[in-house]
């Protein structure tokens, strides 16, 4: 009986194991970008919002957002050891499902927003960055990886 071997079978155990333990490191890194995230909405909500209103307010944090996962992204991702851009971008997508989940999740169970204020809040076009802060979020693993 013929048995078809997916490439992950057929990989040494070596750069199975290396894979898996990449996987690990990306997603305790996701999980720190995302606590760091939660910190800078909470300042964002509580105090820019009353100080600078709510458009500056997200201005403010997006930029700060950026910041806080190149910084992230910079100090962790020798750690997490990419080989190449193909990583990079794979250690990208694992963020950037991390990031979603926390913001939808937040967005609809704890601060109770309809669906259509949710599918806004990613809507450039009406003044919120945050698609653009994911879009960075993929890539920003690829950027400090050419950096390096």
């Amino acid at each position: 009986m013929l048995h078809a071997f997916t490439k992950q079978e057929c990989a040494p155990v070596s750069l199975q194991k290396k894979e898996n333990k990449m996987f690990l490191k990306a997603l305790i890194a996701g999980l720190l970008i995302a606590f760091g995230e939660v910190i800078n909405g909470n300042i964002r909500v509580r105090i820019l919002n009353k100080r600078l209103g709510k458009k500056r307010a997200k201005l403010i944090s997006f930029f700060s957002g950026i910041i806080v996962i190149f910084v992230i992204c910079w100090l962790i991702l020798p750690w997490i050891e990419p080989n190449n851009y193909q990583d990079c971008i794979y250690i990208g997508f694992i963020w950037l499902v991390i990031m979603m989940c926390l913001d939808i999740y937040f967005a609809r169970y704890v601060f109770k927003l309809k669906w259509n204020k949710i599918i806004d809040d990613f809507n450039p076009m009406k003044g919120n960055l945050l698609s653009i802060g994911m879009v960075f979020l993929l890539f920003c693993p690829a950027i400090v990886f050419w950096l390096c």
